[in-house]
């Protein structure tokens, strides 16, 4: 056998493995069994005048919770209905602990103060939200679920 076809046939050898490889890891990769729910905090501020979510925007997955921590001021978090995914708003009517009105939490008035929800089964998409008492001063943030 000539030294090129030496070189071919190795060469051939070479890009079937390769591509065995990347098919068995392909594989492996849809098998990996889903990630376990996370717990995500956004801090609500009142500082020098302002009134903040940190972050204002935060990105999780199906199934993730929120905890929207009073850190400094008196906050509430509230959904606008013509802001979030088809199909949302009966969601999270459900998921929204302790109610002032419709997709509207209590205020959270004490540093250390939480309003925590669970977000499993929520469509995908922006969910934008604000916090009542602060609308005025720009008190807004987005929600995105993966």
């Amino acid at each position: 056998m000539s030294l090129s076809r030496i070189r071919t046939a190795a060469f051939i050898a070479l890009a079937v493995t390769a591509a065995a490889v990347t098919t068995t890891q392909s594989a492996a990769a849809r098998t990996l069994p889903p990630r376990a729910p996370k717990t995500h905090v956004v801090k609500m501020i009142t500082q020098n005048g302002k009134q903040i979510f940190d972050p204002v925007k935060l990105t999780i997955q199906a199934g993730d919770t929120v905890e929207w921590l009073a850190v400094s001021g008196s906050h509430n978090v509230a959904f606008w209905a013509d802001s979030v995914p088809e199909g949302a708003v009966d969601m999270l009517k459900k998921a929204m602990p302790a109610t002032t009105k419709e997709l509207t939490g209590p205020r959270k008035p004490l540093k250390g103060d939480k309003y925590v929800m669970v977000f499993a089964g929520m469509p995908k998409g922006e969910y934008d939200y604000y916090c009542t008492p602060h609308l005025k001063k720009m008190m807004v943030g987005t929600l995105v679920i993966k």
